[in-house]
C-alpha cells in the first residue's frame, strides 16, 4: 500500500506534542496542502521518506505553536526593529552562500544561523549564551550523521550547513510552508510550480516575526540575510522591508544551471531516492528564468542604489575586494575585526574543504543553446 500524509494528523502531532493548540493565523494551511499534495502524487514514497517528512512537517507546525504562546507572553517581541537588513539574492550556485558568510563575519552583524533555524526556533526560557545553546550539539550531529549517509553533499552544500553557519530565510518562511528548498531538494515539481506562482507576502510576514523572535535575545546592529528564492517574491520582501539593501549575483546560467541540477539530483538520492535527471534538467532551468524574469520587473520599479550588482568571476578572483565595494555601495565601512575575520576564513576555507563538485549539463540533458535562450534577457541585460 502507498505512503501517504495527512495535514489533519501531522497538525493533530503537533498539537499533542506541544500541549500547545493555537497557530496563529491560517495563512499557512494553503501551502501544507500544497506540499503534502506534491509529496502524495509525485512520488512513491517510501516508508523512510513518509518518516522523514512527517517530522519536517511536525517540527515546523510545533514551532508556530511555541512562537505564538512566546509573542503572547512576550508582546514586546513584536516592537522590535528590523532596519536596513543586507539581502542577498541571484540564481542558485551563483556565489550567494560564500557571500553571506563573509558578510556575516562583520562582528556588528546578525545572521539566521542553522543550528536556531533548522530544529526547535524558539530561545530557550532563560537567556543563554549562544555557544552554550543546546541546539549547537544536536544540529552538528545530525549534519554529520547527514553527510556520512551522503558525502557527496558535503562537496556541494558543505558551506552551508556548518552548525554556527548562515542559513537562508526559506528556513523561516518554511513555517509559512513556502520553501523552495523542499521542492529542489525531493524532485517536488507540482510544489515548485506552486512556490512559483503563489503569493509570498503572508511568508515574509511570518519571516519577520521570527526575526524579531531571534533578534529579542540576541540583537546586533544589522542583519545580513539570503536566499535565491527571494527572486520569487522580491515585491512581497521590499513591501515587507522597504528599507532593504539588496544584492543580486550574477553568473552565467549554463553554469549556474549545470551546478544547481547536480545540487538537486543528490539531494533528491538522498531523500525520495527517485531522481530523473532528464525530469530536472527540463524543470530547473525553466523555473529559475521564471523566477528572474519576475524579480527584474519588480526591481525597476524600485531606486536602483538601492541594488548592487556581483558577479561571479569578479567575485571568485578576489572576494574580499567585493565585500568592500558592497559596503561602499551602501555608505558602510568595513572594519578591522570584519577584515581579518574574513582573511583568516579564506585562509582555512579553502574551497576544496567541502570536496569537490563535479557536473556537466550533457548530465542533465541541458542543451546550453536553449538555457541561453531560456535566459537571453537575463544574459543581455548582465552581459554574463
Amino acid at each position: 500500500m502507498k505512503n501517504t500524509l495527512s495535514a489533519d494528523t501531522l497538525i493533530k502531532t503537533a498539537q499533542t506534542t506541544t500541549g500547545l493548540k493555537d497557530f496563529g493565523r491560517d495563512t499557512w494551511k494553503q501551502g501544507l496542502d500544497a506540499f503534502i499534495y506534491s509529496l502524495n502524487t509525485d512520488l512513491n514514497m517510501t516508508d523512510m521518506t513518509a518518516g522523514y517528512f512527517t517530522g519536517v512537517i511536525t517540527q515546523l507546525l510545533a514551532n508556530r505553536l511555541e512562537v505564538t504562546q512566546l509573542i503572547e507572553n512576550h508582546p514586546q517581541i513584536l516592537e522590535e526593529k528590523i532596519e536596513q537588513p543586507i539581502i542577498i539574492t541571484g540564481l542558485p550556485r551563483t556565489g550567494t552562500s560564500l557571500l553571506q558568510i563573509l558578510l556575516s563575519l562583520d562582528p556588528t552583524t546578525r545572521f539566521i544561523r542553522n543550528w536556531e533555524s533548522s530544529m526547535a526556533i524558539c530561545p530557550p526560557p532563560e537567556l543563554v549564551h549562544s555557544s552554550t545553546d543546546p541546539r549547537i550539539q544536536a544540529y552538528h550531529l545530525a549534519m554529520e550523521g547527514f553527510f556520512g549517509v551522503m558525502p557527496k553533499l558535503r562537496g556541494i552544500n558543505g558551506i552551508n550547513f556548518m552548525a554556527g553557519g548562515p542559513a537562508e530565510c526559506q528556513n523561516l518562511m518554511a513555517h509559512e510552508f513556502i520553501h523552495f528548498g523542499y521542492s529542489a531538494g525531493s524532485s517536488l515539481f507540482s510544489y515548485g510550480e506552486w512556490l512559483s506562482e503563489c503569493n509570498m507576502a503572508h511568508a515574509y510576514q511570518y519571516h519577520k516575526k521570527l526575526l524579531q523572535v531571534l533578534q529579542w535575545k540576541m540583537p546586533d546592529e544589522k542583519w545580513v540575510l539570503k536566499a535565491p528564492m527571494h527572486l520569487f517574491g522580491l515585491d512581497h520582501l521590499l513591501e515587507t522591508y522597504p528599507d532593504a539593501r539588496v544584492v543580486f549575483t550574477h553568473r552565467d546560467p549554463i553554469k549556474a544551471m549545470s551546478s544547481g541540477a547536480s545540487m538537486v539530483y543528490h539531494w533528491t538520492l538522498f531523500s525520495t531516492q527517485q531522481a530523473d535527471t532528464a525530469a530536472i534538467g527540463k524543470w530547473w532551468p525553466k523555473i529559475w528564468a521564471k523566477g528572474m524574469e519576475r524579480a527584474l520587473k519588480v526591481r525597476d520599479n524600485f531606486n536602483p542604489t538601492q541594488f548592487f550588482d556581483l558577479y561571479h568571476k569578479n567575485f571568485s578572483q578576489d572576494p574580499i575586494g567585493a565585500v568592500h565595494e558592497i559596503y561602499d555601495h551602501f555608505n558602510l565601512c568595513v572594519g578591522k575585526g570584519h577584515l581579518r575575520r574574513m582573511q583568516a576564513w579564506l585562509r582555512d576555507n579553502p574551497r576544496s574543504r567541502f570536496g569537490n563538485h563535479d557536473h556537466t549539463p550533457a548530465q542533465f540533458e541541458l542543451n546550453p543553446k536553449k538555457v541561453k535562450e531560456q535566459f537571453q534577457f537575463y544574459c543581455d541585460r548582465f552581459d554574463v
